[in-house]
């Protein structure tokens, strides 16, 4: 009598998939508001070293320097001033990762601008949400000193 090794059957291969589908269903979604909160930061990031630059710009080429935000928006977009009160767009809009959305401005036109010197000409909160309605704010202060809440 010859033994044959042990080995599964089809049947308990088949519960074997489908318990592992319904598992898999269950966890992915669970992953989904990691990775949107994880947006969500580094759109905070990416708004910061823009305003950063920003003020860089305005500090190397003696123009006031300034971001505009969408209110709501996905994007916002870099303006250099060409004449007093006169802003020009200096490149594309930059667009936020996706999911992730301007849902305030408190600075003056929606606008956080730079002058010369660093100091920030118009400042205020600029408040970033996802689809979860998580929030994260990038404050500009008068000195133009930035911090992420």
């Amino acid at each position: 009598m010859s033994r044959r090794p042990p080995a599964f059957t089809l049947l308990e291969l088949l519960i074997a998939l489908a318990l592992a589908g319904v598992l898999i269903g269950i966890a992915v979604p669970a992953l989904n508001r990691p990775r949107e909160t994880w947006r969500l930061q580094a759109a905070a990031r990416q708004v910061v070293m823009d305003l950063k630059l920003a003020r860089a710009r305005a500090i190397a080429s003696g123009t006031s320097q300034r971001l505009r935000f969408a209110v709501p928006g996905a994007a916002y977009q870099h303006e250099r001033q060409r004449a007093p009160g006169a802003y020009a767009a200096s490149g594309p809009a930059t667009a936020l990762p996706d999911g992730v959305t301007v849902a305030d401005c408190t600075a003056a036109g929606d606008a956080v601008s730079f002058r010369p010197r660093g100091h920030a000409a118009s400042f205020g909160t600029i408040t970033l949400r996802n689809r979860y309605d998580e929030t994260r704010r990038v404050v500009v202060d008068i000195a133009g000193r930035l911090r992420v809440q």
